[in-house]
């Protein structure tokens, strides 16, 4: 159990960041070239989105602390971000930016959580 642990843990992370990081990186960009990444950022969101529900069931199962509620706030934000970002294709770069400020705010609620009493 503690093998696909690490390895969702790994593989949430690492689709995670790069969801994030290109998203802040995009809210500076052109416009060409936000939609080129469209894919590769809804692939890498639905990634981490997939590995945090199969996390959520494993670990925190049903728990109902302040760490749980700090970790479901991010997982909101999270999924809000995804939901802007595939509403508002025609307007790439705001929907970049208010993603970027959601996707901020479930890094830090991932980075708080254990710490959250």
């Amino acid at each position: 159990m503690h093998i696909l642990v690490m390895i969702l843990l790994s593989v949430h992370a690492l689709a995670g960041v790069f969801w994030a990081g290109s998203t802040l990186a995009l809210t500076h960009s052109y416009f060409e070239v936000t939609p080129k990444l469209f894919r590769a950022q809804m692939g890498a969101a639905a990634i981490a989105v997939v590995a945090g529900l199969a996390l959520w069931g494993i670990v925190i199962r049903g728990a109902q602390d302040p760490m749980a509620h700090t970790l479901a706030l991010g997982a909101a934000l999270a999924v809000i971000a995804a939901a802007v970002q595939g509403a508002m294709r025609r307007t790439p770069v705001r929907a970049q930016r208010i993603a970027a400020v959601l996707l901020s705010g479930t890094v830090v609620c991932m980075v708080i959580a254990p710490y959250v009493t």
